[in-house]
């Protein structure tokens, strides 16, 4: 039997009438198109003249096990696309070989998760974080905030209701019942004062916390009158103030031909004549005619206890305006 040899000694056949050797096994031309199906295996390097082109696109794969069948051995720096994790979930994640594993080449950010006060988040793809505007104060939303801290805040409008402040700037608020701390330094105060027709009789009662400090009765008083100092309808004075602070309170009465007076003093309610100093050391037994009497009463509360006698010091002056 004879001898194959495949070493590469081509075979020529003579054309006589061009005088030429023409070589039989043919030319390869390298700048043609070629179409590949299957799988190709190289042993060693290959090199082409155009661009490699894939129909699906270069080591594209379902998902990570379809990507190990196909390069079960990869090099360090083999890139791959994966449309799926192993759960079946899209990724569309391009990963390379690190030479150990493949790694996402997704940047150096493998997740973002929403914190407190966003939701949203995730772990691939085009993420989006929103504020979650039950927690956080944004330009419009509506949000009530407890116990928190303000450091040098600005407030423009709005009604602040039983505020704290150790500092900042307030700009035209309205500001319902505020605690200040510390030296507080003040241009001027524009104080409310109620001004009513209500001629004083009988039991008067000062509402401080609608009525304000400062109450004008411009109307003649009818009769002798006993002042009740109490906070509101619904807000009691014992309740409203803390021990160790005063309150001062101004009642303008109006008196005509016949003056009336003030003849007792009471809070929430309940007497208070025994805790009642007189500036003089003596309470007045009259009213000042066709003039306006001005009671300034300073409630002191000295002690935390419900019965009212007990937990209030007063301080009372009557001067006549006229």
């Amino acid at each position: 039997m004879p001898t194959f040899n495949y070493t590469g000694k081509p075979a020529y056949m003579y054309q006589e009438s061009s005088d030429t050797w023409f070589q039989v096994s043919g030319i390869v031309d390298t700048s043609s198109g070629y179409s590949w199906t299957g799988a190709h295996d190289f042993a060693g390097d290959v090199s082409f003249a155009d661009s490699l082109k894939s129909k699906e696109g270069i080591n594209n794969f379902l998902n990570p096990a379809a990507r190990d069948a196909a390069i079960p051995s990869p090099v360090h720096g083999t890139v791959a696309f994966v449309r799926q994790n192993s759960g079946g979930t899209t990724i569309n994640q391009w990963q390379y070989y690190d030479g150990s594993a493949w790694v996402a080449n997704d940047g150096d950010i493998s997740a973002v998760l929403a914190g407190t006060g966003l939701s949203g988040g995730g772990t691939a793809g085009s993420v989006t974080l929103s504020v979650d505007t039950a927690v956080v104060a944004t330009t419009n939303n509506t949000l009530t905030m407890t116990n928190k801290t303000l450091t040098s805040p600005t407030i423009n409008t709005g009604t602040l209701n039983n505020p704290s402040s150790t500092s900042g700037t307030f700009v035209a608020p309205a500001i319902s019942r505020p605690t200040i701390t510390g030296t507080t330094h003040i241009a001027q105060i524009l104080e409310s004062a109620s001004v009513t027709s209500f001629a004083v009789n009988g039991t008067v009662t000062h509402n401080v916390l609608d009525q304000g400090a400062v109450v004008y009765y411009t109307s003649n008083a009818s009769a002798n009158y006993v002042l009740n100092l109490t906070g509101s309808s619904t807000t009691s004075l014992v309740n409203l103030m803390s021990t160790g602070q005063s309150l001062t309170v101004a009642s303008l009465v109006t008196n005509g031909a016949t003056a009336y007076y003030q003849t007792a003093m009471q809070i929430d309610g309940t007497a208070v004549t025994s805790v009642t100093k007189w500036q003089g050391g003596t309470a007045p037994s009259s009213g000042n005619a066709s003039s306006v009497d001005i009671y300034s009463i300073t409630a002191v509360k000295v002690a935390n206890t419900s019965t009212v006698a007990s937990a209030f010091t007063v301080f009372a002056s009557q001067t006549k305006f006229a």
